[in-house]
């Protein structure tokens, strides 16, 4: 693990600059480091894809612990540090890349590791809950807000569009509370390390996936509006039809999305799906 100074002085010798705006911290804890991959409960059979490398904090330690690293990293001179950092690792695979255009078909069952950055961690869970039965777990560093929102209830502030996506398609853990103090450039928030692991079957009998997930898209576009309103919205269904949906599941016609149960949607998007 490079420390602080070194990787100051690693960046200085390639002209690269870690930009906050791009989530572009790196963990420098040694002891936060080996838990978050002894939680990985890794061995030498797995392939790891890394979500985000940077210069390497986690991945050489995941390296050390499975059979394969695939690290995958964006910014085209990090990653080019990267690869050079990692040459002597021979089961290391530095690829640069997007890791939403990532081919997960090319690694099947495979262990999904990362820090993610939080403006993209709803495009990044989009795009693991679309290739969920092609990866075997999911272990991801995120702001400790997103993980409150991964976990949330019904009727409560975080509870929204990405408690839903993320709790019919995971079985969710909450592994580890990672400071602040462990990133370099230090965060403003402090973060949460969580395990996903894909559910067999959604959390509820769901006859339309995309549909279900249109459906809650809509549903909480705008927080204060009913979801009646939200449904009939532009380019939604017909105001009558919304108000007959609602009320078949009886509901209140003053309803609003942020009320109903994971069950709930489900029930409305079969039924919408029905018609």
């Amino acid at each position: 693990m490079l420390t602080v100074p070194e990787l100051k002085a690693l960046l200085r010798s390639r002209g690269l600059r870690l930009t906050k705006r791009l989530g572009q911290h790196h963990l420098v804890d040694a002891a936060v480091l080996e838990r978050i991959v002894e939680r990985c409960g890794l061995s030498s059979q797995d392939t790891v894809v890394e979500i985000g490398a940077g210069l390497g904090a986690l991945t050489e330690p995941l390296a050390r612990r499975s059979g394969r690293v695939v690290a995958v990293e964006a910014d085209r001179g990090i990653a080019s540090a990267l690869a050079e950092r990692m040459r002597s690792q021979r089961n290391v695979t530095v690829v640069c890349g997007d890791i939403l255009r990532f081919a997960w078909a090319d690694v099947p069952g495979a262990v999904v590791v990362g820090a993610i950055p939080y403006q993209l961690t709803s495009p990044i869970l989009g795009v693991l809950a679309e290739s969920r039965r092609a990866i075997r777990k999911v272990v991801l560093i995120i702001q400790e807000e997103v993980a409150q929102r991964l976990l949330a209830s019904p009727g409560t502030k975080a509870y929204g569009r990405l408690t839903l996506l993320g709790q019919y398609c995971w079985d969710i853990r909450p592994l580890l509370d990672i400071p602040r103090r462990a990133f370099f450039p230090q965060p403003a928030v402090d973060s949460r390390c969580v395990e996903l692991t894909p559910k067999t079957r959604g959390a509820v009998r769901v006859a339309d996936e995309r549909l279900f997930f249109d459906l809650v898209k809509r549903a909480f576009a705008h927080r204060r509006k009913t979801l009646v309103n939200c449904l009939s919205g532009p380019g939604g269904l017909p105001r009558a039809e919304a108000e007959t949906l609602v009320a078949a599941l009886g509901l209140p016609p003053a309803v609003r999305g942020e009320t109903l149960s994971l069950a709930q949607f489900a029930a409305l998007a079969n039924l919408l799906g029905s018609c």
